[in-house]
Formats: C-alpha cells, structure tokens, sequence
C-alpha cells in the first residue's frame, strides 16, 4: 500500500475512502490504493485549545493546600485572619519563605506585609494575626535571617506526594483579595475542603471516584459548615465575583443542585486537564 500523501480535513473526505480498521483518523482510496489521514472539526478545535492551555500554563504559578490541615487552620485562626493567611500564600517560595516575587526573592518585611494585606494604619491588627499564626505554628520566623515562612505542613509551593491538595492560581487570587473581603476569602478557603477530585463540585465525600456515590453539597449543608446564616448563602454567595464570572456557583442538572469552586481560580490535580474537561464546558455557569 502507497504512503500516506496528505491530511484531509474530516468534511474533504472522499466518500470513495474507506477507514482502515484499528487505526484512527486513517482512511484508503481502493480505487488507487493511496491513504490518507483526516481530522474531524471538534478534535482540530480541541487540539488547538489544548495547545493554548498549555503555554497560557506556564505562566500560571500554583499554591497548594494541604487539605487535610484546613480544619486545623479555620480551628487557629477567625474568618479575617484566614482570609489574610491566603492572601499570603500568593507570596511563598519554593521553600515556604514568604517573598515579594519568583523574580524578586526579597524576604517581606512588616512594612511590606501592611501593605499587602491592606493593613496599613491597622498595625495592631496585624501584630495581633501574626502572634496567632506563630504561636500556632502557621508561620515560622527566623530570626537570623529576620524571614518568615509559611510552614508548609499545611499551605506548599512545587510538587506533592501523597498528599490530598487544592491548588489555587496566585495571580487570580491575587487579584481577588483586591475586591473581596478576607472574611469572605475565608469562604473560598474553608470551601476548598470539600472539592471533588474529578468534578470540582462541593461534595461531603471529595475523593469518592465513583460519581454515583458522591454527595454534593446542598445550602443547607453550606450553612452548618461555614456557620453562617442562610441569608448569607444566598445573597452573599453570588456577589462573591470577580472579572465577570462567581467565584462559587450554583449547577443545576435536572432537579440536582451542586455547587462549584470557580476551576479558573481552584482545581485539583493537572491544571490543563482541568481547564479542558471543566473549565471551558461549564463556564457558563459561572457567568455573573
């Protein structure tokens, strides 16, 4: 049989072609013998997607979070206090030291931490979170090397092993903290606990793989857990945006609810998969 001579789009296909059995996107002429491969519309558009979200990857830079330590932390510290803790983790090393950038690996200082955490001319605030993150041993400080680091037991930068994370995009969330109140930071924080392994949806059983068996959360459930009212759920819940799209949103399918943790700012796992099956199908949902 002749070589393949070219690619043809799925819709140039000659009928007279027939599909060569066991081999994908592999088809012969039997009139000359020639074979050819073809590409349907939706796997060319898939793979230019794909390609797109792996370079937009690289530029994204992760967080992680242990989840099995965030009771721990929501048990340490009050809502505030939670909501500049994430603020924080937007700003850890490879090492958990705390820093101004990947590019400037300056160590902040007081003056730095005022100023991200808008805690400028609210020092006593500030003393007051960092007293309870030491004494809890969320942050470690050195006083040789006058650094303070977030102790990576519970919030990490760079590859995990077994171990359950959250990962969350630091120049999202980054942007967030800029429109939203630490205390309802603290929302998505404590929320992160309950993220699905495959789905991103909020469910009581997170590393259930059997879809069957997950339970997703319901209001009712978001009101015992994060110990707010029901008016909070919903009415504060959809104001949590930001860029147009919920933070948190709620999926109907049929007469089943579920609520979601936007995967552009949370995922579990591989980043790009996540962009591929979730993000971009579901989107909608989390229009604003």
């Amino acid at each position: 049989m002749n070589d393949k001579r070219k690619v043809l789009k799925e819709r140039d296909r000659p009928e007279s072609l027939v599909p060569l059995q066991g081999t994908k996107g592999v088809a012969v002429d039997p009139d000359t013998g020639y074979t050819y491969k073809y590409v349907s519309e939706i796997d060319i558009e898939r793979k230019k997607k794909f390609a797109r979200i792996g370079s937009n990857r690289k530029q994204n830079k992760f967080t992680n979070t242990n989840m099995d330590e965030i009771d721990y932390i929501c048990q340490s510290l009050t809502n505030t206090q939670i909501g500049l803790l994430m603020i924080l983790q937007c700003y850890i090393d490879y090492d958990g030291k705390l820093v101004h950038s990947q590019k400037d690996k300056t160590p902040l200082k007081t003056s730095d931490f005022l100023k991200i955490l808008g805690l400028v001319g609210k020092e006593s605030t500030f003393k007051k979170f960092r007293k309870d993150c030491l004494e809890k041993g969320i942050l470690i400080y050195k006083g040789e090397e006058k650094t303070y680091s977030i102790n990576q037991k519970y919030v990490f930068k760079g590859a995990f092993k077994g171990m359950e994370v959250v990962s969350m995009v630091t120049k999202e969330i980054k942007e967030i903290s800029k429109v939203l109140k630490p205390t309802d930071l603290a929302i998505l924080f404590k929320l992160q606990k309950y993220v699905h392994i495959n789905s991103m949806a909020l469910v009581r059983n997170p590393d259930e793989t059997n879809i069957d068996k997950i339970e997703t959360l319901k209001a009712i459930d978001l009101v015992e857990i994060l110990g707010v009212s029901q008016n909070y759920i919903y009415s504060r819940l959809p104001k949590l945006t930001y860029n147009g799209q919920a933070l948190i949103a709620q999926v109907k399918a049929g007469r089943k609810k579920s609520y979601m943790l936007n995967p552009n700012a949370f995922f579990r796992g591989d980043f790009a998969k996540v962009q591929e099956k979730i993000a971009h199908p579901n989107g909608v949902f989390f229009n604003a």
